[in-house]
């Protein structure tokens, strides 16, 4: 009977979902046929339903800065109002499916060109009036009338309409970020329904496609995600102004290695000027060199796509060239290369980002007090370290309260979290100051407090100590490997740490283990490796080989050191054979129950700021809405048995370690109650 009542409201919320969308397509419709021909004027924003609604009148005026585009896949649905149909016939089948799956924007400019905005004015006060003389003349019959929905001259010759679809298709069944995903193949079903049978029966299976989308689970799971990246923002107790994006103009970071580099690039391309330091010229050189490699990767990317594509850079080489030296030589003109702390005291924000050794942290940040303005704020960039240590090298209280933390992932110019970490004298206003920064530098801000690993490494060390765990216990770490991809994971827990670096791995695992040790599970897998020098990517083999930085399994040379490992171990057995989804569990679980314990330990401000951590900064999967969000869709009560099952068949009821490592922490259980 529960089933049955959950079916039945299911087929309920189905019904009102296509009720709604007959109506609003119903009003839509009126507008595009009525005799009184409607024309949109657009001067600002006109995403997903309020595009939908411009491309149902009889002609579109924007202005420079309008910009277009149709962003609901990023939610998990399609465009309901008719958007899978008119972009169509207004710019194209293969133009407005690329569009669309990619949520992409289109300047006005871009929009004129492809067909989508029939005119641009130029002095945004003349918009209505422009648009007023553009519906008089459609009325007159002076001016074309668009009705998008019966146009099918753009959808040109079916067949290869079809065929297009088929390719895109395709691809996304290849593409690991998109298939077998719900959204993006009934977009293409949509869109392919109007090309065989018409715009109107078009829109009548987008409807029903929509119906059925906007309450699945992935819909509710990129609906979380979006909504919790906008609370995230929102932080009880500290009120961020406007004002506060301009408080920092000038950074100065120390350290131009992987991260500091990164960092740099980060901050040269969002316009702002920037001071490195290094302790030698050896060092500052190659960070130059690796801010000047970024930088130009950056800057030619943006001058391919200005340039109109692959292409037309093809066609036109020397100018691809030439252009983006300009724009690189440009962006570079901010940065300023020393060994000194020369101008230090006329910057606004300066990020450590040496090695990761407490000693020198806390003589660096007694260098910064002496030589910096007493607005300046000193951040770090340490990935586990406890902040309050590392404060504790400046000797004024006052000083101590600018100190934040600021986590940025590796690639930090690409990754787009930011954990942002408040330390026990954190002042509100540096606070706010650095949540608002994050808006200019394109990062999604999350407010941590302090702990040994913040919040994204410490949710995730029981990641990779489970998978340790189960090679250990005989499991193929390729095949642990695989059924993490296969569950939505951008890669898997070993392919993670040849990227990072298995010496980088060791070292973090080392901080953890001091401060959570007894809940740790350690195996001599990595460290073995390691010894080898078997180091991941950068020395070309790890847990794999690399050639070329081309990953393959490389099971023949890692036989002994799983062999040495597993009898470090004792040679244990899990005494079943694990499936694709018991290997996720039993890894992710772990990550779910350590989650709860952090927001239980009052390290987040809210639940959903776990979520957004693990999206943004581990790449767990959004169609799945974050670590928590997770749980409890599958059920939390679910969950806690689960791990009470690895504790009791792993541990044997002997193994206190594996026993510890997989006990429910009590909020997860108490949240499983509710």
């Amino acid at each position: 009977m529960q089933e049955s009542g959950r079916r039945l409201s299911e087929e309920q919320r189905t019904k009102q979902a296509m009720a709604f969308l007959k109506s609003c397509n119903a009003t839509l419709n009126r507008i595009e046929s009525g005799a009184k021909p409607v024309v949109a004027a657009v001067n600002g924003v006109a995403f997903g339903g309020g595009l939908e609604l411009a491309m149902a009148c009889a002609a579109r005026v924007g202005v420079p800065k309008s910009v277009y585009g149709l962003p609901e896949l990023r939610l998990g649905i399609i465009p309901g109002f008719g958007g899978t149909q008119r972009l169509a016939r207004l710019i194209g089948v293969g133009a407005a499916v690329q569009a669309t799956l990619k949520s992409s924007t289109l300047s006005a400019s871009k929009a004129a060109k492809a067909g989508l905005v029939d005119r641009v004015v130029d002095d945004p006060s003349q918009l209505l009036s422009v648009a007023i003389d553009l519906a008089r003349k459609i009325a007159d019959g002076q001016a074309p009338r668009s009705r998008a929905l019966l146009d099918e001259s753009r959808i040109g010759d079916k067949q290869r309409a079809l065929q297009t679809i088929a390719g895109i298709r395709a691809a996304v069944s290849k593409n690991r970020k998109l298939r077998g995903l719900p959204h993006p193949t009934a977009l293409l079903d949509a869109v392919e329904a109007g090309v065989q049978l018409g715009g109107e029966r078009g829109l009548a299976r987008e409807m029903e496609i929509m119906a059925r989308l906007i309450h699945s689970p992935t819909a509710k799971s990129f609906v979380h995600v979006f909504l919790s990246t906008k609370a995230a923002a929102h932080i009880p107790g500290i009120r961020i102004t406007p004002d506060m994006v301009k408080r920092v103009q000038r950074v100065g970071v120390l350290g131009g290695g992987t991260m500091g580099s990164g960092i740099v690039a980060l901050y040269l391309l969002r316009g702002y000027d920037v001071v490195l330091k290094e302790i030698n010229q050896k060092f500052l050189d190659a960070g130059v060199g690796r801010v000047r490699a970024i930088v130009t990767r950056a800057v030619g990317k943006k001058v391919q796509r200005q340039m109109g594509g692959k292409k037309q850079v093809a066609s036109d080489k020397a100018a691809y060239k030439a252009a983006v030296e300009t724009a690189t030589r440009k962006v570079l003109e901010r940065l300023t290369p020393q060994l000194d702390y020369a101008a230090f005291d006329r910057l606004d924000l300066v990020i450590e980002a040496v090695i990761e050794v407490v000693p020198l942290k806390q003589r660096i940040f007694g260098e910064l007090e002496a030589v910096c303005s007493s607005r300046c704020i000193l951040a770090t960039n340490t990935s586990t370290i406890d902040i309050d240590l590392i404060a504790q090298g400046c000797k004024k209280q006052s000083s101590r309260q600018r100190v934040v933390g600021l986590h940025f992932f590796s690639p930090a110019h690409v990754m787009p979290l930011l954990e942002i970490i408040k330390t026990s004298t954190t002042l509100p206003d540096v606070l706010a100051v650095s949540v608002a920064m994050c808006k200019r530098i394109a990062k999604t801000g999350v407010l941590v407090n302090n702990c040994v690993g913040f919040t994204a490494n410490r949710m995730f060390f029981p990641y990779g100590q489970a998978a340790s765990l189960l090679v250990d216990h005989g499991v193929d770490p390729y095949a642990i490997d695989s059924a993490l991809r296969q569950f939505g994971m951008p890669m898997g827990v070993f392919e993670m740490a040849d990227l990072s670096g298995i010496d980088v791995f060791a070292h973090v695992s080392r901080m953890i283990d001091e401060a959570y040790g007894d809940r740790c599970y350690h195996s001599t897998f990595g460290k073995r490796l390691g010894e080898a020098k078997r180091l991941g990517q950068k020395t070309g083999a790890g847990y794999y080989k690399y050639v070329n930085r081309r990953r393959t399994n490389d099971p023949a040379e890692i036989e002994p050191f799983l062999r040495a490992a597993r009898a470090d171990a004792g040679n244990p057995s899990l005494g079943f054979e694990p499936s694709p989804v018991d290997l996720v569990e039993m890894v992710l679980f772990p990550v779910i129950n350590e989650s709860y314990r952090i927001v239980d330990e009052g390290h987040v401000f809210r639940e959903s700021d776990v979520d957004i951590v693990s999206v943004t900064g581990y790449g767990f999967p959004a169609a799945r809405g974050g670590a928590c969000f997770y749980g409890r869709e599958v059920g939390l009560d679910y969950v806690v048995r689960r791990l009470r099952e690895f504790a009791a068949r792993i541990g044997g009821g002997k193994n206190a370690k594996v026993q510890a490592f997989f006990q429910p922490c009590d909020r997860l259980v108490r949240e499983s109650l509710k």
